[in-house]
């Protein structure tokens, strides 16, 4: 009986442990977007405001990776000092980060004004192009979902970086079509709710994708990492 009193204890502990991570770090990922949070509350939700979007989603990459990085811990060590562990995410990773993420919003800030221009301007040539530069957005959202992946958990230089999220994106179908998955539904929620919503659930959607990723994660360390590839 002592036993299994303990066991439930230990249980209701874990559990309320990894609910008591999961909103904290939340909401530190909530504040260090809220320049982004100020600008899409305030600004009318119209096509010529997309440039101040996107000025104002630059904060929102380090954040992202330190919450992959904060959640990655959790799943892996079953215990998170929150605030300690989100800005120690943020610090250590913010160079490689802003490295992939500010190239990475110059190439969907052109890929989305293209794609507004084909589709303001109806002709055969141009929807095909719409098409072109939709599947370019499609692919190089699916990729990041990798980078980011990589970038949490591991140090690669910029270039490794690129081509292991491309093949890995390819190679695991599996995992990429799960985090696709994983994003519908998280849009699908969006569009019943509120666009905000996404900032609220921001931990639990990371721990879908790290759950989902798993065997990615352990096929990068096992095939390609040595202590100098993985943060402290």
């Amino acid at each position: 009986m002592n036993q299994k009193n303990a066991f439930g204890e230990g249980i209701l502990f874990s559990v309320t442990n990894h609910i008591y991570a999961l909103f904290m770090t939340n909401i530190y990922f909530v504040i260090s977007n809220i320049i982004c949070l100020f600008f899409f509350m305030t600004l009318e939700p119209t096509f010529s405001n997309i440039s101040i979007y996107f000025l104002a989603l630059i904060p929102t990459g380090p954040a992202i990776t330190a919450l992959f990085y904060s959640i990655g811990k959790l799943i892996r060590e079953k215990e998170l000092s929150p605030l300690h562990d989100f800005i120690h995410g943020y610090r250590i990773n913010f160079k490689d980060t802003m490295k992939y993420w500010l190239p990475l919003l110059l190439v969907l800030y052109i890929l989305i004004v293209d794609l507004q221009y084909f589709n303001s301007t109806p002709s055969i040539i141009n929807s095909v192009l719409s098409i072109v530069f939709l599947i370019g957005i499609i692919l190089t959202i699916v990729i990041s979902m990798s980078a980011f992946l990589i970038i949490a958990g591991f140090k690669f230089r910029y270039r490794d970086l690129w081509k292991l999220s491309v093949y890995y994106s390819f190679i695991k179908v599996k995992i990429t079509f799960g985090n696709i998955s994983i994003v519908i539904i998280t849009l699908f929620l969006i569009s019943v709710t509120s666009k905000f919503l996404l900032l609220f659930i921001a931990s639990l959607i990371c721990y879908a994708f790290l759950l989902n990723s798993k065997g990615l994660l352990e096929d990068i360390q096992l095939k390609f990492c040595d202590s100098q590839n993985i943060p402290s």
